[in-house]
Order: C-alpha cells, then structure tokens, then sequence
C-alpha cells in the first residue's frame, strides 16, 4: 500500500471513518422476495457502524439522501447499499427508500426481483403520484425506486436531478433515501446528482483502487457541489487469522 493511499485513508478516518467490510457474493433473483427471507446481513456490524458515523455527521437525523459512488466497477456500491438499507429498516424500524440511478443494471430491483415502475425522473418532469414510480418490498418498511428509465430522461438528468424541490418532496416521504450510483468509469451522470444529495460516500474496494483514483473521485464530486462524508473501504481480505484484527 502506498505512503499516499495510506495518508488518504488517514485523512478520512477524521470524518466518516473507514469502514472496512469484506467480501460478500452478490446473488440475482428472479422471483420476487420478502426481507425476512433473505439470507441474513453479512456485514451487520460494519453497517451499524456506518449508520452511527453517518448520523454524526448530517446535519438532520431524519429525511436525509445519502448517495453511494465508486470510480470503477465492481467496487460493491449496490452491496453496500442494500446492506444498509436493510439494517436501517430491520433494526432501527427505519423506512428506507433504496434508489437505482443506474437504469441499466437496476441492482437494487434485480436483487429483490421486482421490475421498475415508471422512473422518479418522469414523475419529476410530468408530475403525478409517487406511488406510481416507488415499490414497496413485501412486508417491510423499504421501497424501490428507480431514477430514470430511458434516454430521452437521461438527456435531461443533469436539469431533473438538480431540482433541490423536487427531492425535497421525496424525502419527505421517508426517513432515509439511499441512492446506487453508476460508477464514474461507466457514467459521469451520478456526479450531477451529488448537490442534490445531502452526503456522498466513496466505495473503494481495498487493495485494488489506485489512489491517484480516489482523489480524482474525491475532486470531482466536490466540483459537482457534494458534501463528501467520507469513504468504505469494501471487499478487505484478512491475512492472517480474522481474530486476531480484533486486538490490534
């Protein structure tokens, strides 16, 4: 690990704090699933921990949007997401609005097997109910929302996802909105969303994002007017027996 991956992960410490998770497989469904059937949350420490650090640092301990953004692909945003999400709604009775911003993979709906409504950005920009773009996970306090869904939308993402009043209507409707970036190597429209949002967290899976990468991530969401909270480092591996970290 370099002296300056290192001085950047100290850096951070003084703010959200490292959060360091380890690997987790990531299943796709195809059928429709309830919370309370899913596998149970592999990293349910580390995301308890992440909410406590979160909850310290936004100015609101209710209706906040926290977005979650990686530089590459694979870095275990959706995961993370997903995790937090649940451990806001089963442990803390939290409803929680999970939104996918990346409409062509819609990790978060593929996960619990339920397709798409209409998009949050068509009820943006030609009105009508929410209830027609968000839905409901069985027997739960989480909800799905995808951002938008075609390209005649994502033409206008950079209009629609900076209308501070627009979001501020939706986060009312819940206590949390978590929102699941694309990965800037795949789509720059995610940095557009961050003014909108009232925290960002960087995922970085550790050992392989380059930190000359993570400072550009860190640069470029500051340029686009985020509030940087901090960054997870995701996917650690233990080199030597997992026990033994805890008295280190």
């Amino acid at each position: 690990m370099s002296k300056v991956y290192e001085a950047l992960q100290q850096a951070y410490e003084n703010q959200l704090g490292v959060i360091k998770t380890h690997p987790i497989e990531e299943r796709p469904r195809s059928q429709p699933v309830v919370v309370s059937n899913l596998p149970p949350l592999k990293m349910r420490r580390e995301m308890v921990q992440l909410e406590q650090r979160l909850a310290g640092l936004l100015p609101d301990p209710q209706h906040n949007i926290i977005q979650f953004i990686s530089s590459r692909n694979q870095e275990g945003v959706s995961t993370i997401v997903q995790e937090l999400g649940r451990v806001l709604v089963e442990k803390q009775g939290k409803s929680v609005l999970l939104v996918d911003e990346d409409s062509q993979k819609i990790s978060q709906h593929q996960l619990f097997g339920i397709p798409p409504k209409i998009s949050l950005q068509y009820i943006m920009r030609n009105g009508g109910d929410l209830d027609q773009a968000i839905t409901p996970v069985l027997h739960s306090r989480l909800f799905l929302a995808m951002l938008s869904g075609d390209s005649a939308e994502t033409l206008q993402h950079e209009v629609i996802t900076n209308k501070r009043d627009l979001w501020n209507h939706i986060r009312k409707q819940f206590d949390m909105i978590l929102i699941d970036t694309a990965p800037i190597d795949i789509s720059n429209e995610g940095l557009e969303l961050c003014a909108a949002a009232d925290g960002v967290v960087m995922v970085v899976e550790a050992e392989k994002t380059r930190a000359k990468v993570i400072s550009h991530l860190k640069d470029r969401i500051v340029q686009n007017g985020g509030n940087l909270l901090g960054m997870v480092f995701n996917k650690q591996h233990h080199y030597i027996p997992k026990w033994i970290y805890g008295r280190l």
